[in-house]
């Protein structure tokens, strides 16, 4: 058996435990590591996206330490502030687990959310000690790589009471690996996710490829459509990741037709940017009321609570006529909608919509005259 790593105190002496990641029995060691010997997780997919903007103002290098941990204390997602403050009253619940050569695997949040709480804490706090020197796991000299990716599947993918990985950063994982050339099997198997599962990231990916291909596509007032939305590259991904629970409803909803209906397409893009959801039942029918004139020109409107709307219209017409009451309800409405139309309105109206009523109500009159000579 390999010794421990010099970063592990030795008071009290680090002991051998067999622990258990995503289904795989590992050696390590458990003892006492100095805050200030270990280095938080450049690399963590947590802030990726914050990284990126920060990349984009100070040019492609590696961000030091500091600057991973002023990001990790703004990023509102990140909720820092919540750990230190927890931190300070509670202490470390959870050890750290680093890999034999101090690479941070688990626990970058409670790392700098440590860091925060020392930053703020007075020196002569006797509290400063149980801080400065924390309980961790670090795995043994012979884990390998795969045994350091199961650490990350079982502390990122697997549930817990612990804040995770946002699902788009997940998603993201799923993706690289899928660009590398494993398959929906071997993606199954890496992240201990169900295949169904790593099927849908795959097609919410494919979605949010396009809008962000179209959200940063110039404004163009030539194009019928509008062109695109003219954002960066960043701002893009970031509203992606802000949405993409909307986009998995979509993928759910009405994938076949934002791959074959390119008009939807792109009006459903503007809807997500101008923040026209608020729910994921609105998301749901967002095609149907596309094609329902009604619940369209509801969508359409620059309401907030435009969805909503739409989707009432649509709640009311699958609704079946039940009683007579419910009938002469509906006919009210309609007639009171014609008593209010004025000759103005119905000139403004385009002509096709002109015709529907008028054919609608030549039908109504035969079939209401059929009815009384049935009498």
């Amino acid at each position: 058996m390999s010794t421990y790593p010099q970063f592990i105190s030795d008071k009290p002496m680090p002991q051998i435990k067999q622990r258990l990641y995503n289904g795989r029995k590992l050696i390590v060691w458990e003892g006492k590591v100095k805050i200030d010997s270990i280095n938080g997780w450049v690399e963590n997919p947590r802030i990726e996206l914050a990284k990126k903007k920060l990349l984009s103002k100070v040019g492609n290098r590696e961000l030091t330490q500091e600057e991973i941990f002023d990001l990790m204390k703004n990023d509102p997602d990140v909720k820092l502030k919540d750990l230190r403050d927890d931190l300070l009253k509670n202490g470390l619940r959870e050890p750290l687990t680093l890999s034999y050569d101090g690479k941070l695997l688990d626990g970058n949040r409670r790392f700098f959310a440590i860091k925060y709480a020392l930053e703020t804490m007075e020196k002569s706090n006797p509290n400063r000690q149980d801080l400065e020197i924390v309980d961790a796991y670090v795995l043994s000299q012979d884990a390998t790589a795969e045994d350091e990716q199961n650490v990350l599947v079982e502390e990122n993918f697997s549930a817990s009471l612990k804040l995770e990985w946002p699902d788009y950063v997940k998603a993201t994982k799923i993706i690289d690996a899928a660009s590398e050339g494993l398959d929906i099997e071997a993606l199954s198997t890496k992240f201990d996710w169900p295949k169904s599962k790593i099927r849908e990231t795959i097609r919410i990916n494919e979605i949010i490829q396009e809008y962000i291909t179209y959200a940063t596509s110039p404004v163009d007032p030539e194009d019928d459509m509008g062109g695109g939305f003219g954002m960066s590259e960043n701002d893009a991904e970031t509203s992606a990741a802000k949405n993409y629970q909307y986009f998995n409803e979509a993928q759910k909803s009405f994938f076949d037709p934002l791959k074959s209906d390119f008009d939807f397409k792109i009006q459903f893009f503007k809807w997500i940017h101008e923040g026209k959801f608020s729910s994921f039942p609105e998301v749901r029918v967002a095609y149907n009321a596309w094609r329902h004139p009604e619940a369209k020109a509801a969508l359409m409107q620059p309401e907030p609570t435009a969805a909503k709307a739409a989707k009432a219209i649509l709640d009311y017409n699958t609704r079946v006529v039940r009683s007579g009451e419910e009938a002469i309800g509906r006919i009210d409405t309609f007639v009171k909608f014609l008593h209010d139309l004025t000759a103005t309105d119905l000139k403004a109206l385009p002509a096709a919509s002109r015709e529907k009523l008028s054919q609608a109500l030549n039908l109504v009159i035969k079939m209401s005259s059929a009815a009384s000579d049935n009498k």
